[in-house]
Parts: structure tokens; C-alpha cells; sequence
């Protein structure tokens, strides 16, 4: 990237000075993008107005808490603590860890983080009629990413992801999606690997199934350009259409029944990996 772009970027922790017209930071994660690239009107009840139906679903509250609990325990287990009453607290608890025990995913040789959270600031150049100075103004975004387990090694880095749906999921699918995509980016951005030594491994666990994704450079500056689309689509979005009646993306949102699109199909889980919240420890 050469010096006259307006696309610039820094990690967050070694920002140095304070800039003028700056619209107040917004943190971006995984589930923002995903969420913005499948419907825009998901996009602001979730995360402008901040809506939530959180008795909607007692089955998907039940199925968050126990995935959250898995990765509690994938967390303590790697500090050395004794994970044995958490496991047996729940049988899926237990056959998950058992699963790992006896089928874990392949993993490099490295320093090993585990909950390790990533950020990196991107400013984007706002238009004048939407800047309260007649000069200039910038929009600053966070992209954040919170890695299950990270293993940075001499000459790659892996990123680990545990995933408890029924069923793997295909590479394709994981590939396209906007966690491969932005916490391999990230991972190239805050780090001295070339994109090609990098990797990100989802490890399902009601299988003990390993799906691993490599990255490229062509990849890397993929990414690169849809970020600073999205960001600035983001930036300057006034409207938040719905989309199309009886789209199937509809089918297992939590909004269904307030965007008019019929009552939410409670009684399935999505494959769909967007539609499962990122876990925060």
C-alpha cells in the first residue's frame, strides 16, 4: 500500500497521535461483517439499536451456554487446571473433551495463547457533506478478533477454533465465511508471517473432525479490498433495507417475526455459522 492511500491502518495498542474529525471509534468484529454482507436490516437491530429476544429460543439459549462452557473448558485445560467436574457437569461436556483427548486436531510446535484477543484500527476518509470540517474528516474502525487458541511458531502460525455443531462443516463454507477471513487477516497484519505461513483449523467436536484453511496472498489482498468496502458502506449507510420476502436467510433469525417475515423455525439449529454469536469468555 503506498503512501498517498487513505486506507490506513495501525494496530491499535501503538497509536501515537490524536487526529481531528474523527467519528467515534466502532468496533468491528466477525459477526458484524457476516451479519452486514446477509441483511442490513439484521445488521442495525442487532447492533445499532442493540435489540435482543433473548427468551425466543430456550433451546438455542441451552446450546450457546453449553458451547461457551466447552470453551471454558478448552481454556483451562491449557492452563494445566483440572477440568474434571466442569466436563462431567453436562455428558456432552465430557464426550467433547473425551473426543479431544483421543482425536485432537494437528498442531505446530509454538508459543500457545489461548482467548487471545487481536485489534487493529482502520481509518477511512469520511466525504465532506458528512463531515463536520470543511477540510477534512476520517471514520475509525476497530477490527477485532478474540482467537481460541493461537500457536505462533518459528516459521507458521496456527489458529485453532472449536466449533460444537452437530456436524462439520464444509471447508468451502468455513473458508468464505468472515471469521476465517478476518482473523487470518488480522494475524497477517499484527504479525511478521507472510500470508502463505499461516493457517486456521476448526476442530469440530461433536466429530473430532479437523477442517483446516490455508492462506495466500491473493487472499490476504482480497480481504484487504472488501474490508474497506464494507467499512465505508458501514460508514455511510442511512437506510437498512429488509430483504426480499421468504428469503431463506430469514428462516432462522431471531427479527423474523418484527421485519414481517413469519414466525422464526424455533425447533432447528442453522448450519450457518454467522447465526451462532462469537463466544466471549
Amino acid at each position: 500500500m503506498d503512501d498517498g492511500d487513505r486506507f490506513d491502518d495501525m494496530v491499535l495498542q501503538e497509536r501515537k497521535s490524536a487526529m481531528t474529525a474523527i467519528s467515534p471509534i466502532t468496533s468491528i468484529s466477525q459477526g458484524h461483517l457476516n451479519i452486514w454482507e446477509i441483511c442490513r436490516r439484521r445488521y442495525q437491530y442487532s447492533f445499532l439499536e442493540e435489540l435482543s429476544l433473548p427468551e425466543a429460543d430456550l433451546q438455542r439459549k441451552k446450546i450457546l451456554l453449553l458451547g461457551s462452557n466447552f470453551h471454558l473448558l478448552m481454556q483451562q485445560k491449557e492452563l494445566g487446571l483440572d477440568v474434571s467436574l466442569l466436563a462431567s457437569s453436562d455428558p456432552k461436556l465430557q464426550s467433547w473433551l473425551d473426543a479431544f483427548e483421543h482425536q485432537p486436531p494437528e498442531m505446530i510446535d509454538g508459543d500457545r495463547l489461548c482467548e487471545h484477543r487481536r485489534t487493529l484500527e482502520r481509518q477511512i476518509e469520511i466525504p465532506l457533506h458528512h463531515s463536520e470540517n470543511s477540510d477534512h474528516g476520517q471514520a475509525c474502525f476497530v477490527l477485532t478478533a478474540i482467537y481460541d487458541f493461537l500457536i505462533l511458531g518459528d516459521r507458521k502460525a496456527q489458529i485453532l477454533d472449536w466449533k460444537t455443531h452437530q456436524v462439520a462443516i464444509a471447508a468451502e463454507k468455513l473458508k468464505n465465511n468472515w471469521q476465517t477471513r478476518l482473523y487470518l487477516y488480522l494475524l497477517a497484519k499484527t504479525t511478521n508471517y507472510a500470508p502463505e505461513q499461516l493457517s486456521m483449523t476448526y476442530w469440530f467436536a461433536n466429530t473430532a473432525e479437523s477442517v483446516i484453511i490455508h492462506y495466500s496472498q491473493a487472499e490476504y489482498l482480497s480481504t484487504e479490498n472488501q474490508l474497506k468496502q464494507i467499512l465505508t458502506e458501514i460508514n455511510q449507510a442511512i437506510n437498512y433495507p429488509k430483504l426480499p420476502l421468504s428469503s431463506p436467510d430469514c428462516n432462522y433469525c431471531e427479527f423474523r417475526d418484527r421485519c414481517d417475515q413469519g414466525d422464526m423455525l424455533s425447533n432447528h439449529v442453522s448450519g450457518n455459522i454467522a447465526d451462532i454469536p462469537e463466544v466471549k469468555i
